[in-house]
């Protein structure tokens, strides 16, 4: 008997898999514009939201300030740090107390570095740690402070004045059996007048800067230190650098193993503490008439004291340009957070993300101190004379 096949059923098979891989490619493209087309959406969006003009802001929450004109405000990871010559306290933008410190000083100088702050009585001889947890940790000093920094480990870097030499100390808090961990001293007649200075993060190193002068000509310069076993090698002092008569405004960790030397030509920037070289030297035409750093950039803006526009320079940390874009802003600070510039003044307020794209403008009737961001992207803290605002930026 011979086989027979059903040819029918073989072409009906055949149409129906032709079928269905239409049916799969038809499928396929429209997954595929859904997908593009929801990319696009996102895009723009995104693009729309993070470049944004607000020229108006809305109160979410005001409390009264019941402080005298003697408190001042900080910005303190996301909330505010108050301090007076009565102690700190830290509060968020609800005014809810966060941390309470209490001392009595003449003259309080704050640094802040992570969760750590460090309070020191300027003239006096005593200053506090605090961890955010306590009511801080008090250490007395044997000679009148100078300035006071602390590091991201709780160290604290102490500078002293005697009557013709200074001493720049290293204090552990909270090790009961070694608090001082480090003596720099310095004879001013030999090796100049410490300027400023600064303790890393990790508390392994610390630069100083110094003007030398003897009464004909002036020179600047700053000394690296470094804790480790390759510092006490060398007697703590591991590098330097000379500027000459450029004077040295300011001292600034960047990072554990580098630093910022911000001075009156530019920027220069170092790495690796144990063997400080200099990475990059940021340098400009005009004169700088304001600077400030972040964990992530270093601003600066150039200029003539007469010019109503002037230039703001932003860069990395390694020294890479990112950013050169005119402003016109009448500010009397200038602070960094994060991906925003803020600029401020007794009756204004503008913020520049760092992508060149104006955020807020604004100019107030009444007198503020500060404004600060938070955690959440649009809501800031406004410090008035008489209240404290949590604001959120809008248009009018």
């Amino acid at each position: 008997m011979a086989l027979q096949y059903n040819t029918y059923s073989n072409s009906q098979t055949n149409k129906d898999t032709v079928s269905s891989l239409q049916k799969n490619r038809k499928m396929i493209l429209i997954v595929s514009l859904i997908i593009v087309l929801g990319t696009s959406t996102l895009m723009i969006v995104s693009y729309y939201v993070n470049n944004r003009s607000y020229n108006y802001y809305q109160v979410k929450n005001e409390v009264s300030r019941s402080d005298s004109n003697n408190v001042s405000y900080s910005y303190y990871n996301g909330n505010i740090l108050k301090y007076s010559r009565s102690g700190i306290n830290t509060i968020d933008n609800t005014g809810k107390s966060l941390q309470n410190g209490g001392f009595e000083m003449k003259q309080p100088q704050i640094d802040i570095c992570g969760t750590y702050i460090i309070a020191a009585d300027v003239t006096g001889r005593q200053f506090y740690v605090y961890n955010g947890k306590d009511e801080g940790t008090k250490i007395e000093t044997t000679l009148p402070i100078v300035r006071a920094k602390i590091s991201n480990q709780g160290m604290a870097a102490v500078l002293l004045q005697d009557a013709d030499s200074n001493v720049l100390n290293v204090y552990d808090p909270y090790n009961s059996t070694n608090i001082l961990l480090v003596e720099i001293p310095t004879n001013v007649n030999e090796e100049g007048y410490p300027l400023d200075f600064d303790i890393s993060a990790d508390g392994s190193s610390v630069v100083v800067s110094y003007m030398v002068s003897d009464g004909k000509t002036v020179e600047n310069k700053v000394n690296f230190y470094n804790f480790t076993e390759v510092g006490q090698d060398r007697n703590t002092l591991v590098g330097g650098k000379t500027f000459g008569e450029n004077m040295i405004g300011k001292i600034e960790f960047t990072g554990n193993n580098e630093a910022a030397v911000f001075h009156e030509k530019g920027v220069t920037l170092f790495s690796n503490m144990k063997q400080p070289a200099v990475t990059a030297e940021l340098t400009f035409k005009e004169p700088i008439q304001s600077m400030a750093y972040s964990d992530n950039y270093i601003a600066v803006v150039t200029g003539t004291t007469d010019s109503e526009q002037k230039d703001l320079h932003l860069y990395d940390l390694r020294g890479k340009e990112k950013l050169v874009r005119s402003i016109s802003y009448k500010y009397s600070d200038m602070q960094l957070y994060g991906e925003e510039i803020i600029f401020s003044s007794s009756h204004s307020c503008y913020i520049l993300r760092t992508n060149g794209h104006e955020k807020f403008a604004y100019e107030f009737e009444q007198e503020i101190d500060a404004v600060f961001p938070t955690a959440s992207s649009g809501i800031y803290t406004l410090i008035k004379k008489d209240t404290i605002q949590k604001i959120s930026l809008s248009r009018r």
